[in-house]
């Protein structure tokens, strides 16, 4: 147990170490979870919680999803999935936190918490999509467009990740730093990466306003997008480094 971690220290060590970086790729998760996480790491760090016990929670918080997805009214349905969305998302970034505070961090930790990750993301997009026939006709056709974009969100984690593995063999050039600037593009980029810590949020907005079915299409076409920049990442990689 470490009694010095607080909220105020934690928030001034993500300011100082994180939160550029994550406005800059992961926006949405630094707006509304990482504080509400932190006021949770104070209390678990306290009582000598693992990291890896939150990592588990959120599994199960994730899994959940799929039979709330069920539960007999549409409304009540999409509450309990937003709520169980939202809860993974601050467990999520609870998992993590708590272990650089407490210095438990460690690659099966990593593993774990990215595994969990995953199957959150694919329990996610089916629940969305079957919401949404349920809410239309009651076929399984919007259930089967959720699983494409889960699909599709998994893949691209898969190229984007056997990009980073590329590049990370390619010899690096010396090159001269230099500040980076920041463009327009860059900025419509880092919008469209953090798209995803919001998708609970439009979850939310899409059940009020019974746009179940647009958001489903949505994460299709959000995800597809994602594996055609993470190729073009990759190809271009590929060119850059010569044959092997």
């Amino acid at each position: 147990m470490q009694p010095s971690i607080t909220v105020k220290g934690l928030w001034s060590e993500y300011r100082r170490d994180k939160l550029t970086a994550e406005l800059r790729g992961d926006w949405a998760v630094a707006v509304f979870y990482r504080l509400p996480s932190m006021v949770l790491i104070v209390p678990l760090a306290r009582l000598g919680v693992a990291p890896v016990a939150v990592t588990v929670a959120a599994l199960v918080v994730a899994l959940a999803m799929l039979p709330a997805a069920f539960l007999p009214s549409v409304p009540l349905a999409g509450t309990t999935v937003v709520c169980l969305a939202f809860a993974f998302q601050v467990l999520d970034c609870v998992d993590g936190g708590l272990a650089r505070a407490t210095g438990g961090t460690s690659v099966r930790g990593a593993t774990f918490d990215f595994l969990a990750d995953m199957v959150q993301w694919g329990v996610l997009y089916a629940s969305i999509g079957i919401l949404a026939d349920r809410a239309g006709d009651g076929s399984a056709f919007w259930s089967s467009i959720g699983l494409a974009a889960g699909w599709s969100r998994l893949f691209a984690r898969v190229v984007r990740d056997a990009g980073a593995r590329a590049e990370t063999r390619a010899p690096v050039p010396a090159v001269e730093a230099k500040q980076e600037q920041v463009t327009f593009t860059g900025l419509i980029l880092a919008f469209l990466a953090g798209l995803s810590g919001l998708i609970p949020v439009l979850l939310a907005f899409a059940l009020a306003t019974g746009h179940l079915a647009v958001l489903t299409l949505f994460l299709l076409v959000y995800g597809l997008a994602d594996i055609a920049e993470g190729l073009t990442g990759v190809l271009a990689k590929g060119r850059d480094s010569g044959p092997r």
